[in-house]
C-alpha cells in the first residue's frame, strides 16, 4: 500500500491524507475518520511504505471463493484467470470455506494486496459485511452466482432451476421427494434452488411433506449414521433434488453402497454439471451451468463497473438441464418392493 491507494480508497487526495498523517492542515472530521478507517483497514504505516520497494508492477484482480476443493469454482476461475490474462491482469485467489466470518477478512486481506478489484461469491447479498466493506469504500467489484439487482453480477437463475427439477420429477410420476441441501446461511443460491423447488411441489395439493436435509457442503466425507439413515428406507423418497453435484455424487455412492440401484430404486438429481458426473456411470442428471463462461463474464462485468462505462452491469447466463442418467420414471411400489429385497 502507499499513499495514493490510502487516498483512493478514502475517496481524497494524496494530498489530503498526507495533512492528515502530519496534522498540517485543516480537515473536517468526517475525512479524518474516514482516512482512519482505511489506515486502520490497510495497515498502511507511512514509515515502513517509505523504506519498501515496491513490485507490484504487475495489475491484479482479487477473487474471493468459498471453497478450492468444489471444481465448480475451479472453472469460474480459469475462466477469470483466461480473460484477466487478455487484458494484462493477473489474480489472486483466497477462499472462505464457506464460512461467514472469513469474508470480511478475505476482502481487507485482498485489498492489502493493493488489487484493482475484487470478483467474488459471498454467503448471501444480504447483511453482509464483505459486501458492505466494498461498497462503503466504492472498491469495484462483480459478484459470481449470487444475484443482486442493482450491482455488478453474472449468474444464473437459481429459483427457476430448481422450479424445472421439481417439474420434472412430477412428470416422471415421482410424489415423494427430498432435497439434500448445503446449508442456507451458507448458500443463498441453495436457498434459491430450494424456494424454486418447493413451490412447484406446492402447486400439487396431494403430495406428501417434501423432506429436507441440511448437510455442510464443503465436508467431502461420507453421511454419518444419522444422514444416511434418512435415504435408505423403502418409505423415503423415491427421488432426491441436491443443491450441488458434489452432494448428488456423495449420495449415489451412499445409496449404491446400501444396493439401492439408481435411478431404478431412487433418481438422483445435483445442480452444476461438473464433468465428473458426467464420466461416471449411469451419467448424473443434473443442471448445467457455464461456470468457465461465468468467469470470463465477471472480468468484463468488473471492468465495467471500475470504469463507470455505460455498458450493462448484470449478465443472467442460460443452464441446461440433463435430466438423463440418474433419474428415471418413479417405480409402482409393487416393483419398488421387489426392487428392495
Amino acid at each position: 500500500m502507499n499513499i495514493k491507494d490510502v487516498a483512493a480508497l478514502a475517496g481524497v487526495s494524496p494530498a489530503t491524507v498526507s495533512r492528515c498523517l502530519n496534522n498540517t492542515g485543516p480537515l473536517s472530521s468526517e475525512t479524518r475518520t474516514r482516512i482512519e478507517k482505511v489506515i486502520d483497514l490497510t495497515g498502511y504505516d507511512v514509515n515502513k511504505a517509505s523504506k519498501q520497494v515496491d513490485w507490484n508492477h504487475n495489475p491484479t484482480i482479487g477473487v474471493m471463493i468459498p471453497s478450492l476443493l468444489n471444481p465448480v469454482f475451479s472453472e469460474i476461475v480459469a475462466g477469470i484467470q483466461q480473460r484477466a490474462r487478455h487484458f494484462g491482469y493477473s489474480v489472486i485467489v483466497v477462499d472462505t470455506q464457506y464460512e461467514l466470518s472469513r469474508e470480511r477478512q478475505a476482502i481487507i486481506d485482498l485489498i492489502r494486496q493493493r488489487v484493482v478489484g475484487v470478483i467474488l461469491t459471498t454467503a448471501s447479498v444480504e447483511n453482509n459485511e464483505a459486501l458492505s466493506l466494498l461498497r462503503e469504500f466504492r472498491f469495484p467489484f462483480c459478484l459470481v452466482h449470487n444475484q443482486s439487482p442493482d450491482e455488478p453480477c453474472v449468474y444464473v437463475d437459481n429459483y427457476q432451476a430448481g422450479w424445472d427439477v421439481a417439474d420434472q420429477l412430477l412428470a416422471l410420476g415421482h410424489q415423494k421427494t427430498g432435497m439434500v441441501a448445503g446449508r442456507f446461511q451458507s448458500s443463498d443460491r441453495a436457498k434459491q434452488r430450494y424456494l424454486g423447488f418447493t413451490d412447484r411441489l406446492k402447486q400439487e395439493t396431494l403430495l406428501p411433506p417434501m423432506q429436507l436435509v441440511e448437510v455442510d457442503q464443503y465436508a467431502l466425507t461420507p453421511f454419518d449414521q444419522t444422514q444416511g439413515s434418512f435415504f435408505d428406507s423403502l418409505l423415503a423418497p423415491t427421488a432426491w433434488f441436491c443443491s450441488n453435484d458434489l452432494l448428488a455424487l456423495k449420495l449415489v455412492n451412499h445409496l449404491k453402497a446400501q444396493g439401492i440401484a439408481i435411478p431404478e430404486m431412487v433418481s438422483v438429481v445435483g445442480f452444476d454439471g461438473m464433468a465428473l458426473g458426467q464420466i461416471l456411470y449411469p451419467p448424473l442428471a443434473t443442471i448445467q451451468v457455464p461456470h468457465h463462461t461465468m468467469g470470463l463474464y465477471a472480468v468484463d462485468l468488473l471492468f465495467n463497473s471500475k470504469h463507470k462505462t455505460t455498458l450493462p452491469l448484470t449478465k443472467q447466463l442460460d443452464y441446461q438441464p440433463h435430466f438423463v442418467g440418474t433419474m428415471a420414471e418413479c417405480q409402482p411400489p409393487t416393483m419398488r418392493r421387489v426392487l428392495y429385497k
